[in-house]
């Protein structure tokens, strides 16, 4: 999975940034197929916003989240992703069982 990360209006660390890839990493347990991710980190204002775009075979899986900290803010944006990549998987198992009746 090609992973991008984008911080606007700051510096990540090479530390946070690893961390964060490898959270996103393991998205893939949720949905197959992923392709790629991309991460926005934006610090413009004192509420920090992260933004994560999933690309799933035809599709995209997008969302945003804001909090006080960065990592509270990514926290919360993942558990958004993993919630609608859950969704995404079962509609495709539904979908794909009721072709084969």
């Amino acid at each position: 999975m090609n992973v991008q990360i984008t911080a606007r209006h700051s510096k990540a660390s090479q530390e946070f940034k690893d961390s964060l890839t490898e959270e996103v990493g393991r998205l893939e347990r949720f949905a197959d197929g992923i392709t790629s991710c991309h991460v926005v980190l934006d610090t413009e204002h004192v509420e920090k916003t992260v933004e994560i775009t999933v690309s799933v075979r035809r599709s995209a899986v997008i969302a945003k989240a804001h909090a006080e900290n960065i990592g509270k803010a990514f926290d919360m944006a993942v558990d958004k992703i993993k919630a609608q990549l859950k969704k995404l998987n079962e509609k495709r198992r539904v979908r794909k069982a009721d072709r084969e009746e």
